[in-house]
């Protein structure tokens, strides 16, 4: 038994005392949730999609000058704050100029690396390298693929 039959069989003890009257209740119960579960949902009205396409159609609309100015204050303040932190931090301007000199040429150290070892690994095995990725990309995007679509989704015609 179920619990959902128990807490069936816990109500209708509640409900009626008499078990000729639970076994009624429980069958109008049944009856009730048959005919529930036939129900469907209702068409949507003649002119819904072409309403539905209007709004959407209208929807995208051009990013205003106030919003505009928004983000470039944003960001203006966020790296303000950033280098005031870092000057907090005991490091003076001088220092942030250094350090982002730094980043730039350790990112360049790192593309150069990681393009030289790419073109290695290419002369070397490029055929494997392409059935891998090829491979790693099919299984990503059936993963996806099944991620995003239901499998028990009703299609409404």
């Amino acid at each position: 038994m179920s619990d959902d039959e128990r807490e069936l069989a816990r109500l209708l003890l509640e409900a009626a005392a008499d078990p000729g009257e639970r076994e009624a209740l429980a069958e109008a119960h049944r009856q009730l949730e048959k005919d529930l579960l036939r129900l469907a949902d209702p068409l949507p009205p003649p002119g819904f999609v072409a309403a539905v396409m209007e709004k959407v159609s209208a929807a995208p609309r051009p990013v205003s000058a106030v919003e505009v100015r928004s983000a470039v204050a944003i960001v203006a303040v966020a790296l303000a704050a950033s280098a005031v932190a870092f000057v907090r931090a005991g490091a003076s301007a001088e220092g942030l100029a250094l350090q982002l000199a730094r980043a730039l040429v350790s990112a360049r150290e790192v593309l150069v690396g990681g393009g030289s070892g790419l073109a290695a690994v290419w002369r070397t095995g490029g055929l494997p390298l392409s059935v891998v990725l090829a491979v790693v990309t099919m299984v990503t995007l059936v993963g996806l693929r099944r991620l995003v679509a239901p499998e028990n989704a009703k299609v409404v015609t």
